[in-house]
């Protein structure tokens, strides 16, 4: 649907002729043009009949070059958002007066989606022209559309009504509910009303509980007897009259002194009275040894000193390890590792071998060579390159020494070297096995270093470049000998004979 332009709320320029309500009829009687030539810019602001979606355009231009339509509303006249900005013609082309009135229609596809969404009720249309200032220009006419949506009220759909959705009783969307309201209630679980329960009751036991007066430390009487010296009260007298036998009897005696005054009845072996730090850990008593006992114990220790085929016998635990005073057969038979019985490492052995004399370091002598006879050798040809830098990667190549091959062959004309720019170019593919490949790179640092270095550090192919380089790095000497004129040497063309490569 076309929506009707009410009326123009501004116009920044108009010629009387050529006004710019013109524009608000459908057809237009006429154009609307500037004032005068030599005006860059033009505008007019247009008010809509009601706030309408614009989801299309129709422009029909006269000699503007750009046309760019915005639109706002009432509410916010200032906040313009762009519907259209589109050039129909070159500043090229209205300068030289070449002008196209051409018509542009825009659709959904054209505009921005926020735009279609908004209603509006104020367009602005601004026409550009600073090419050719002796023209006037505007625009022959503008449509606007928006979407139309129709409701009939009928509800009937060939021979079947069509149902209500104000209706309760018809409405499907309402069933739910209804049918909600026939159910009973949902009585709750016994375990959530149990567990309700005891939240309140714990709840209200807290609050009394913190109603009620603070809290007394509980006494402890024990602890404060121990604080006051009175251990005696806590853990009994000592008794003296105990007898005490050999060392453990003392060192047990000991033991329980730092602890506590605790006197140990055993009655047929068995503990009667518990030993307790004054924490009330409970002390493990020590189990009292005979006589009989300490003298046998005093046997094994002189049996584990008794000495074995000139060594000692140590007891290790539970292990007898037997240590020879002259040698150990794990050191004889490990010489590079820890012995497991004397934790050391064997004496080195003494080599009684003449010493050996040193084999002298050869020093390495560099190679030099007059630079004009670096690569004088070299028979090379050029591929894929162009003048200048063909001409310049020659004349490098040719005051080194070098001779260059105009038209290779694997025959008679060989070359020996073929600089080439990249792969697979005829001459590449002909000399490939035949010649070094290699890319100028290799001409320019011997030129620029006046060193010859191997050619394989330059080389295309990756094969040759990962090889071991065959060649030595040769430096370059000056001379007072005039090296031969590179430009007497016969050259070639600008380009090869095959096709530039």
């Amino acid at each position: 649907m076309i929506i009707k332009l009410e009326k123009i709320i501004s116009c920044s320029s108009e010629h009387p002729s050529y006004p710019a309500s013109n524009l608000l009829h459908n057809p237009p009687p006429g154009p609307w043009k500037c004032a005068k030539p030599g005006e860059r810019l033009s505008t007019v602001i247009f008010e809509l009949p009601e706030s309408s979606c614009i989801i299309g355009l129709d422009i029909g231009n006269y000699r503007s070059c750009v046309v760019i339509v915005d639109a706002s509303t009432s509410q916010e006249p200032d906040n313009w958002v762009p519907l259209v900005n589109h050039q129909f013609m070159t500043h090229e082309e209205a300068a030289n007066s070449k002008f196209k009135d051409q018509v542009q229609l825009f659709t959904k596809k054209e505009l921005k989606a926020e735009a279609i969404k908004t209603k509006f009720d104020r367009v602005k249309v601004t026409c550009l022209q600073s090419a050719n200032l002796r023209e006037l220009f505007g625009l022959s006419f503008i449509t606007l559309r928006t979407e139309v949506i129709l409701d009939t009220g009928i509800d009937v759909f060939g021979r079947f009504k069509l149902k209500s959705e104000d209706s309760e009783s018809d409405s499907m969307l309402n069933f739910k509910e209804r049918f909600m309201k026939l159910l009973p209630d949902k009585q709750k679980s016994y375990k959530d009303s149990l567990l309700e329960k005891m939240k309140e009751t714990r709840l209200s036991n807290f609050n009394k509980r913190q109603e009620s007066e603070e809290k007394k430390p509980r006494k402890r009487p024990l602890l404060e007897k121990l604080e006051a010296g009175k251990s005696d009260e806590v853990f009994g007298k000592k008794n003296n009259s105990e007898p005490s036998s050999g060392n453990s009897d003392s060192n047990s005696n000991n033991n329980s002194s730092m602890f506590s005054n605790v006197n140990h009845n055993y009655d047929n072996g068995r503990l009667t009275d518990v030993a307790r730090t004054p924490f009330g850990d409970v002390i493990p008593p020590e189990v009292k040894k005979t006589p009989k006992q300490v003298n046998d114990k005093k046997k094994v220790d002189r049996a584990s000193t008794s000495k074995v085929d000139g060594g000692k016998v140590i007891k290790d635990k539970a292990k007898v390890i037997i240590i020879s005073k002259d040698k150990c057969d794990v050191c004889s038979r490990s010489p590079d590792e820890f012995c497991k019985v004397c934790k050391k490492l064997p004496p080195p052995k003494l080599d009684k071998s003449p010493p050996r004399k040193k084999a002298k370091v050869k020093e390495v002598k560099t190679v030099k060579k007059e630079f004009y006879k670096l690569l004088d050798d070299v028979r090379f040809s050029l591929s894929g390159y162009v003048n200048p830098q063909r001409d310049e990667v020659r004349r490098k190549a040719l005051k080194m020494g070098a001779k260059y091959v105009a038209d290779p062959n694997t025959t008679d004309n060989k070359c020996t070297h073929l600089i080439c720019a990249f792969k697979n170019t005829p001459k590449y593919q002909q000399l490939q096995g035949h010649a070094k490949i290699v890319s100028h790179v290799f001409i320019e640092e011997c030129f620029d270093h006046k060193k010859r270095y191997p050619w394989r550090r330059y080389a295309l192919s990756g094969k040759d470049k990962k090889a071991d380089e065959s060649e030595e790095e040769i430096e370059g000497s000056t001379s007072p000998v005039r090296p031969p004129n590179p430009y007497e040497q016969e050259t070639d063309s600008d380009t090869d004979d095959d096709n530039n490569y």
